[in-house]
């Protein structure tokens, strides 16, 4: 999959994060969203350590409820 625009819940760590370094490798445009600050923006810069021209950017979330997802959807 490349050229793409992914949207990764979870992804300042664990799978999450691992998926979202995968996904920036391959060349997509990744969302990494997640709902601490801090650790969105440390994971962001992490995987832009490791493939500096990776397109992804951080948007902080809760998505406990599936009105939460669907707006994030709807704003982006």
């Amino acid at each position: 999959m490349t050229g793409r625009v992914i949207i990764v819940t979870g992804g300042n760590s664990g799978i999450g994060f691992e998926v979202c370094k995968y996904l920036a490798e391959g060349g997509n445009d990744v969302i990494l969203a997640c709902r601490n600050n801090e650790k969105g923006d440390e994971a962001v810069q992490r995987i832009k350590q490791l493939y500096p021209n990776a397109l992804i950017q951080f948007i902080q979330v809760s998505v406990h409820t599936a009105f939460a997802v669907s707006l994030v959807l709807f704003i982006w």
